[in-house]
């Protein structure tokens, strides 16, 4: 038995070595304590104290303590899964009385972890999983009725609540109830056994699904500022630079030279006149951007610190001053400031 919890800690730690490098997983792991077996929707203690034939080693039976170990997946704030070892009936002041047996069994769960945030760091949350025990599953015969109605495996469902300190540190107070097969399938409301359980863990990673539900890229966003603007037109129907456009363009970056700019980032945001089709004109913006940003990273600013977005016509300067003009070449020249990249300059204090 003991052999076989090393073996289960060793599992947990090589599991937790092996992803930790890795920095935008969510991964957690922490440990849990608490009593096991004790329902109050199937046993009464004080009848029990009643019964003569009760022993006081079918009491501790009954209820006793528990402790584990859980490793898990955050996909998103509202979705994990959890793999977890527990030991039911861990006495430690009685671990070296060979001469006695207690009822310490070892049984692993697996399980679906559905979270309801009240705020960002407390959340409710239910537990859907099953539970099955170590020496079943190295059993042939209990393997095989794995999907009956003797099965061994233990359906389990969980509802709790976790507060997580400083974005990492978890806490959790859950109660969970398991049932067996028969019991589920005979429809009866009493489960089999209960866990009153409480959890620590430690978060060490950040999953990528995390990044569509939270606000640390808007938040970055807010702590940067805009230093520096510049617009850059173009002729119509083209994406080439002008020469003044080079000459503007070499000013930027002097500019951002000689203000000694930290973590800077650049957006371009190119645009086109109203002249041409929809998709047309999404592509003629994109490029234009596009020619700006090749230019500048010939500069020696890097890729990474660009971004490109095509606005297409969408945000006409011209709108009420061209929007009588009929004759081609004269809306050709009214919408020159349309046909332009605007290039805002960030940067932010941090390091």
């Amino acid at each position: 038995m003991k052999k076989r919890a090393f073996a289960i800690v060793f599992l947990l730690a090589s599991l937790v070595t092996s992803v930790q490098a890795e920095e935008k997983n969510g991964w957690y792991l922490g440990t849990k304590m608490g009593w096991s077996h004790f329902n109050p929707l199937k046993y009464n203690i004080d009848d029990l104290k009643k019964t003569d034939n009760t022993s006081s080693e079918s009491k501790e039976n009954l209820s006793a303590p528990i402790i584990g170990l859980f490793l898990g997946y955050e996909f998103n704030p509202y979705f994990a899964f959890e793999i977890e070892n527990d030991t039911n009936g861990f006495f430690p002041h009685r671990i070296f009385q060979k001469e006695q047996k207690y009822t310490q069994i070892n049984s692993v769960q697996l399980a679906t972890k559905l979270s309801y945030p009240i705020t960002d760091d407390f959340h409710f949350y239910t537990r859907l999983g099953g539970t099955v025990f170590w020496e079943n599953l190295v059993s042939k015969q209990d393997l095989k009725s794995m999907f009956s109605k003797e099965s061994k495996l233990f359906p389990s469902l969980s509802l709790g609540a976790e507060y997580v300190f400083n974005k990492k540190f978890i806490t959790r107070l859950d109660y969970t109830w398991k049932n067996t097969i028969r019991n589920i399938i005979d429809s009866s409301i009493k489960p089999s056994l209960g866990d009153a359980i409480l959890s620590f863990g430690w978060k060490f990673g950040k999953s990528d699904v995390d990044d569509i539900f939270l606000s640390d890229d808007s938040e970055l966003l807010n702590r940067q500022y805009s230093v520096l603007n510049e617009n850059i037109n173009f002729p119509f129907n083209s994406t080439e630079l002008k020469p003044i456009s080079y000459d503007k363009l070499d000013k930027l970056e002097n500019d951002i030279k000689k203000m000694n700019l930290k973590n800077i980032s650049i957006i371009l945001s190119g645009h086109s006149d109203r002249i041409g089709s929809i998709e047309y004109n999404q592509t003629l913006s994109e490029d234009r951007a596009y020619s700006i940003k090749n230019y500048l990273t010939s500069k020696g600013f890097s890729r990474e610190q660009i971004t490109v977005q095509g606005m297409g016509n969408l945000y006409s300067l011209t709108n009420q001053v061209c929007k009588d003009i009929e004759n081609r070449p004269l809306l050709i020249s009214c919408l020159a400031p349309d046909r332009r990249v605007e290039i805002e300059v960030l940067s932010s204090s941090d390091k």
